[in-house]
């Protein structure tokens, strides 16, 4: 066996599904995979869902190993999941003769720093963002504390012992200079996005039993999906709302969350938001594309800040693939440039009501416009490909592992079309390309 994937999320969670399973069963056609993942307890007793995803791992030939994830006390309950995922990961590693392990973000990356130690492996950060600055600007941790320079001691490590890094943007890896580590020139260092399975999110029409369901017929629909806390800046979104609610005609607002329902509609309210405009429910992963097919235009604002550069949401991929144009802030990742570039959404400069004013003319012609769901599929298509990311990875693995061919002989197909698969960038001082 070739490759272990380690991820401290779930497979049983959305984002395990879409950013780690999505990319693993094309990968598994080419490469002989182990997955170490690690489950919420509730999860791992829903039955009804265990058993079909083991199995059907278990027929794409991707050995999974999980773990329970524990919560508290969060540092020791870290350290603990860290520990029994060095043990599990040794054993997989003799056992199956590991070459080469991919850690996706920093808790994974505490196992695959021992085992490079321990087995002689390969070690591929997937850094996902700067995250121990994220606990701090989230206000979980203070600058000072025990756990963030523990975490910065490790990130150390991450950034000069890796094989090879990859960032989920060109802007997060323009930073590492910023971070005074010692990464070498020739590390090989790459740009894959959070990328969408185009077969799963298309444009297409509006499914008529939602329209029903949700009171949506003739209207022009507009929202939010996902998460609306953390790192978003949920008042100033739900104002937006209620903004173009007092701006456009027959608007409603649907938000689809697993946030508290009670409280967000509260907030809405209070916002502005009409109540008999508000939508708000909440869809599985296999439910999402057609929630989204129901938008006309996303919002979505975030906070900015040094952590969140080496960041972009999933949604941003999957809103485009759908055909659903945006308004988002400056600042997040890449996607500001890319949005403008393309003429997918409109960027606001700042988070403000006069910001909110003065670009409402662009909103609405972008509203208007009869060819933007095709611009936004077609952007989809050329930066958050599923099959670019996955042949990028692949590439990867095939530089790490030397002159070995994959299981399967070449990667036919797979990478990008017509260019590079693997986007380097020497560091310090430069940024790769990306989207």
């Amino acid at each position: 066996m070739e490759l272990l994937y380690i991820s401290y999320d779930g497979m049983l969670e959305p984002l395990g599904q879409s950013q780690v399973l999505s990319y693993l069963r094309q990968i598994a056609k080419h490469r002989t995979v182990a997955l170490l993942s690690y489950e919420k307890r509730r999860d791992l007793k829903d039955r009804g869902r265990l058993v079909p995803l083991a199995q059907e791992l278990q027929a794409a030939a991707i050995h999974w190993r999980r773990l329970r994830y524990h919560k508290w006390p969060s540092l020791l309950a870290t350290g603990y999941d860290a520990l029994r995922g060095i043990v599990a990961g040794i054993v997989l590693c003799r056992r199956h003769r590991i070459r080469v392990v991919h850690a996706r973000g920093y808790v994974a990356s505490v196992i695959a720093v021992r085992l490079k130690r321990c087995c002689g492996t390969r070690f591929i950060f997937d850094m996902r963002g700067f995250w121990a600055d994220e606990k701090v600007d989230a206000g979980h941790w203070s600058s000072h504390s025990l756990a963030y320079r523990l975490a910065k001691r490790w990130e150390r490590r991450f950034f000069e012992e890796a094989d090879a890094i990859v960032s989920l943007t060109a802007e997060g890896i323009a930073a590492f200079p910023t971070l005074g580590y010692r990464i070498p020139s020739d590390r090989p260092t790459v740009v894959v996005p959070t990328c969408v399975d185009l077969d799963r999110f298309v444009p297409g029409q509006k499914d008529p039993e939602l329209l029903t369901r949700f009171g949506l017929h003739d209207a022009t629909v507009i929202g939010c999906v996902g998460n609306t806390g953390n790192w978003y800046l949920r008042d100033w979104m739900l104002r937006y709302l209620a903004f173009v609610c007092g701006h456009l005609p027959n608007v409603k607002v649907l938000l689809v969350t697993r946030d508290d329902h009670a409280r967000l509609k509260k907030d809405a309210v209070a916002a502005g938001v009409p109540p008999d405009r508000l939508v708000l429910t909440q869809a599985s992963f296999e439910e999402m594309p057609a929630y989204l097919r129901l938008l006309d235009l996303a919002v979505f604002f975030r906070k900015l800040q040094f952590s969140k550069q080496g960041s972009l949401a999933a949604k941003l991929g999957e809103l485009l693939a759908s055909g659903v144009p945006m308004v988002i802030n400056e600042g997040i990742g890449d996607a500001g440039a890319l949005i403008r570039q393309e003429r997918v959404g409109v960027v606001l400069s700042d988070v403000s009501d006069a910001a909110f004013e003065t670009t409402f003319d662009d909103v609405a012609r972008l509203l208007q416009d009869p060819l933007c769901r095709r611009r936004c599929r077609q952007v989809a298509e050329r930066h958050f490909d599923l099959r670019m990311g996955v042949g990028r990875y692949l590439e990867l693995y095939r530089r790490l592992n030397g002159s070995d061919e994959p299981r399967g002989g070449e990667d036919e197909g797979i990478g990008d079309r017509g260019g590079r698969d693997v986007e380097q960038c020497p560091v310090p001082g430069a940024a790769a390309a990306g989207p």
